[in-house]
C-alpha cells in the first residue's frame, strides 16, 4: 500500500541548503547530495528521513538518502528515462507519533547529467538546452510549471549546444516556434504569472517591445497578434532571415 506524506508543519528550505548533482559512472547514474547549510535543518530530529524526488516527462522516482543523523552521500537512479529532471528535497518524520509528516521541503529545480545543475544553467539564460535520446525527433520542448523551459536536442547531433546557438537554420526556423509555444503557455491564463521563470521571459519580451502591454484579458486572437509582434521583433533584432538566406546562398554556391 502506498504511504501518504502529511503536509502539516512543513518548513520551507532554501535551495542553497543542499548541494546535489548527477554523476555518471559507467552505465550507472548517481545523485551525490550533501547538506550545505546545517542550520536550515535545526530542530528537525536526527531520525527524519531525507529524500530527493525526481520527475521528468511523466516519469518520477524518489531517492532515499537515509536520515539526517546518518545521511548517505549518494543514491543510484534506477530509471534510465531522466536527462534533466526536476528535483525537490523532502524531509519526512519517522517517529511513531508524527510518522509521514513532511517537516521541510525545497522548491523544485532542474539538474542535468554531467554535473551541471542550477548554477551552470543560469549562465545559459531563460531557455535551457540538453542532449537527450529523443529520436526520431531532432528537438523537443518541455515547458515546465516551476522551472525554465528545456529544449531537448537528440544526442546524435554533434556539439548540439553550439548548433542551437549558431546554426542559422535552427535560429531562424526553430527558435521562433519555441518562443511561440512558451508564450502560448504563459498567456494561457488571464493573469500575470507567479513563476520566476515566466516573469523572466516577460522581462525578455519587454526588451524587444518596450512598454507594449501584455493582453492578459483579451481574446485568444489578440494574444496571438501580440505573440506575432514579438516574433517579428525577435527576428528583426537578430536578423534571422538574413542569416538563413546567407547560409542557403553559401551552400548553393559552386
Amino acid at each position: 500500500m502506498r504511504k501518504r506524506i502529511r503536509l502539516t508543519g512543513r518548513r520551507q528550505l532554501a535551495r542553497s541548503s543542499v548541494e546535489a548533482k548527477i554523476i555518471e559512472i559507467g552505465d550507472k547514474k548517481l545523485v551525490s547530495m550533501t547538506i550545505a547549510n546545517p542550520k536550515a535543518f535545526n530542530k528537525m530530529p536526527d531520525t527524519a528521513r531525507i529524500k530527493l524526488r525526481l520527475f521528468e516527462n511523466k516519469f518520477s522516482e524518489t531517492l532515499e538518502f537515509g536520515t539526517l543523523g546518518a545521511m548517505k552521500t549518494t543514491a543510484e537512479i534506477t530509471s534510465g528515462a531522466f536527462s534533466a529532471p526536476s528535483c525537490q528535497v523532502r524531509v519526512v518524520a519517522t517517529d511513531k507519533e508524527h510518522r509521514g509528516l513532511l517537516l521541510g521541503s525545497t522548491d523544485t529545480w532542474t539538474m542535468r547529467t554531467g554535473g551541471d545543475d542550477e548554477g551552470g544553467m543560469a549562465s545559459e539564460g531563460i531557455l535551457l538546452f540538453q542532449p537527450h535520446d529523443i529520436a526520431p525527433r531532432s528537438w523537443k520542448l518541455d515547458v515546465r510549471e516551476d522551472d525554465y523551459p528545456i529544449v531537448y536536442i537528440d544526442k546524435k547531433i554533434p556539439d548540439s549546444r553550439t548548433w542551437v546557438r549558431n546554426d542559422p537554420i535552427f535560429v531562424s526556423c526553430v527558435l521562433p516556434a519555441i518562443i511561440r509555444e512558451v508564450f502560448d503557455y504563459i498567456l494561457s491564463v488571464n493573469a500575470p504569472p507567479e513563476q520566476a521563470w515566466a516573469k523572466d521571459w516577460l522581462g525578455w519580451a519587454d526588451t524587444l517591445m518596450p512598454g507594449k502591454a501584455v493582453p492578459w484579458n483579451d481574446s485568444r486572437q489578440q494574444k496571438q497578434v501580440w505573440i506575432d509582434d514579438l516574433l517579428d521583433s525577435f527576428c528583426q533584432r537578430h536578423g534571422v532571415l538574413e542569416l538563413l538566406v546567407g547560409k542557403l546562398k553559401q551552400e548553393a554556391a559552386p
